[in-house]
C-alpha cells in the first residue's frame, strides 16, 4: 500500500512543480507589454493580471489573451504587475525588472524610497 502512495504523492508533487507561473515583461514605445506562462512552457489564458502602485492602489486589471500576453499603458508611477494564477500561485515583475525602462524613470531618495515620477522627455 505504501508503494502506490508514494507514486501517486511523486507524480502529484511533479505536477504542481511544472505549473510555476511565470511573466516576462517588456516596454515597447509608452506600452508594457507581457507574456505570461507557466515553469513547462504551457500557456497562462486567462489569468488575472494587475498593474499596482506602491501604495497598494490598482491602476489597471486585465487577463492574459489566447497568446497568454497582455498589454497596458506605461504608468507614470512606479508600479509592480502581479500575475495572479489563485491562491497561493502568483508572480511579481517590479518596474524596474521590465526590459526597456530605464532604472532611473522614477526619482528616490537615498533610501531608495519612490518620491516623484521624472515627467522629463520620457
Amino acid at each position: 500500500m505504501r508503494i502506490p502512495i508514494l507514486v501517486l504523492a511523486l507524480l502529484c508533487s511533479a505536477a504542481v512543480s511544472a505549473h510555476t507561473p511565470v511573466c516576462l515583461c517588456e516596454l515597447n514605445g509608452n506600452r508594457l507589454d507581457c507574456e505570461g506562462g507557466f515553469h513547462d512552457g504551457s500557456g497562462a489564458v486567462d489569468v488575472t493580471m494587475r498593474v499596482i502602485a506602491y501604495g497598494g492602489e490598482t491602476l489597471v486589471t486585465g487577463k492574459l489573451d489566447d497568446a497568454s500576453r497582455f498589454s497596458t499603458p506605461l504608468p507614470g508611477q512606479p508600479f509592480y504587475i502581479l500575475m495572479d494564477v489563485g491562491p497561493g500561485e502568483v508572480f511579481e515583475v517590479d518596474w524596474r525588472d521590465i526590459v526597456g525602462i530605464d532604472g532611473q524613470r522614477f526619482e528616490t531618495t537615498e533610501a531608495g524610497d519612490v518620491v516623484v515620477p521624472q515627467m522629463a522627455n520620457r
